[in-house]
């Protein structure tokens, strides 16, 4: 199941064509622009093609202008050239790193995170799809403007619709959104200029990186980006903090200067990553997640081996007091490494990792713990600890969505986190001078979240809870004739944590499966 690309989703798409392998003869990429979007396009006087000249966007969202073009309009293009024009768009008609960074979490689908959508753009826009998928495009005052009209052709049903019938909704969306929408997101900033100007980073070379693995726990490795042209060949070495070694293989595109796009093979798993690199090159973060479950997914961190001396993390981040243990500080140029706090040690065995420690943290010795070499640090990198004065659950609130059954949206399953924390100076658990510990090992179940749940039978029907992993896996999708009216699987559901005696609990509602499931949601 781990492998399992949903076929015909928009999400599909954006894992497989922007890796297709560009043609041996490829076109210069204005000339496979004109080929392609002339047709019905207009040119301007100075060749500008109308709408598509107006607008910026990631490579998903042109992926996504695209794949509209040929579903709704009969546009004829084949991968490969598709797969170069979303490149040539990216690179050329793309979003500055900064105008990007406050919106990736919807680029590297990221599964937990509510926004906080204020009106006017929360009533006429996300109502319907993600801010930010608003956010991640730039366009002209006039291509917000006929924006609206798409919507309207597209979607006529719209006006009549809750937030929208209540008001006169073209004529806001006309005099009070679309002036908003040119001001807040202009097609012409200095920050896109400056980065169209600027030398752009390489992703080639060796790298040293730190992320965690569904089911699997805390891992960090090392990965080789080589290659003449795009897509880039990656391959690499794993390790668990278990100790497991995993191969790691793969392709990798880079678009814009800086959008990095993988899709690994991690031992016999697929992964995607949607990660960022720096602009100065010496690093690159996003998140990493299954191919086929991209709600189980951790944040990865790497940075550029042979640079700079700099640390990506440790791992384990997080040591019982009292316990004899080896701790890998990650990162590049680190010819030993000393940890200071609760937990003191210095020296190490350098690899090709970074430095091995061998520690032995005393019992009762709780604190964070500060690791340095040279002049590379981290402060409170790692934490150990003897006992845990509360538990909080990660996410606090989450949705899961139940899937298969014959149906083409597959089941999306909800992972959480505990978090341990300390009391802070208060003595108090659950306020703001609590000290986080980190993420510690707990047994994980789930109990129906109210009377109703509890009536229809929620924690039988809606899943189930792996004990060790934290990670939910819906029902199946479709009418279960155990439930009332033969209802489907939907659940509201307690998720609940324990450590020692310490618990905490969280939210997790599982509902019908998403049939609209494109790169930006």
């Amino acid at each position: 199941m781990m492998k399992r690309l949903r076929k015909g989703s928009l999400a599909g798409l954006a894992g497989g064509l922007l890796l297709t392998a560009a043609p041996a003869a490829a076109q210069d990429g204005a000339a496979l622009l004109e080929a392609n979007c002339a047709g019905c396009h207009e040119a301007d006087a100075s060749g500008a093609l109308s709408r598509v000249a107006g607008q910026r966007k990631t490579p998903e969202g042109w992926l996504m202008t695209i794949v509209r073009m040929r579903l709704f309009h009969g546009m004829p293009i084949e991968a490969d050239a598709q797969a170069q024009l979303v490149r040539y768009l990216a690179d050329t008609q793309g979003l500055a790193p900064s105008e990007a960074a406050e919106f990736r979490y919807a680029l590297e689908r990221e599964p937990n995170t509510v926004e906080a959508a204020e009106a006017p753009l929360g009533e006429m826009c996300a109502r319907c799809h993600t801010l930010a998928r608003v956010g991640l495009q730039r366009r002209t005052q006039e291509e917000w403007n006929l924006h609206v009209d798409f919507h309207v052709g597209q979607w006529p049903t719209l006006e009549y619709q809750a937030l929208a019938r209540d008001r006169e909704w073209l004529k806001l969306a006309r005099e009070e959104v679309v002036p908003l929408l040119a001001e807040r997101y202009p097609f012409e900033t200095d920050a896109w200029t400056a980065w169209q100007e600027a030398a752009k980073p390489t992703a080639l070379g060796d790298w040293t990186f730190v992320t965690r693995l569904p089911g699997k726990g805390e891992a960090y490795g090392t990965l080789t980006v080589s290659g003449d042209a795009q897509p880039y060949a990656v391959a690499g070495t794993l390790k668990t903090a278990a100790g497991e070694e995993l191969a790691v293989s793969g392709r990798l595109n880079l678009y814009t200067g800086y959008e990095w796009r993988a899709n690994l093979t991690v031992g016999d798993t697929l992964y995607r990553q949607v990660l960022a690199l720096a602009e100065d090159g010496a690093t690159v973060a996003g998140r990493q997640f299954l191919h086929a479950e991209d709600s189980l997914g951790a944040p990865f961190r790497a940075v550029r081996a042979g640079g700079a001396p700099a640390i990506a993390g440790v791992v384990p981040s997080t040591l019982v007091a009292g316990s004899p243990a080896t701790v890998q500080v990650v990162g590049t140029g680190l010819e030993s490494a000393s940890l200071s706090g609760t937990l003191q040690a210095s020296g190490g065995t350098a690899n090709a990792f970074g430095i091995a420690l061998d520690v032995s943290p005393a019992a009762g010795a709780d604190g964070p713990v500060a690791v340095a070499s040279g002049p590379a640090t981290a402060d409170a990198a790692l934490a150990v600890y003897s006992r845990i004065d509360s538990l909080r659950v990660e996410p606090a609130y989450a949705v899961a969505r139940v899937g298969g059954g014959g149906g083409s949206a597959g089941k999306v399953p909800a992972r959480f986190e505990a978090i341990g924390y300390w009391n802070g100076p208060d003595g108090e658990p659950g306020t703001d001078d609590d000290v986080r510990i980190g993420a510690v090992p707990a047994s994980w179940s789930v109990e129906p979240f109210n009377e109703e749940a509890e009536t229809l039978k929620d924690v039988e029907h809606a899943g189930a809870m792996d004990e060790t992993s934290g990670i939910f896996m819906p029902a199946v999708a479709g009418p279960n004739p155990d439930r009332p009216f033969s209802t489907n699987n939907a659940g509201n559901l307690k998720v609940l944590a324990r450590s020692g005696e310490a618990a905490g609990e969280a939210q997790l509602i599982v509902t019908v499966q998403r049939w609209n499931d494109p790169p930006i949601r």
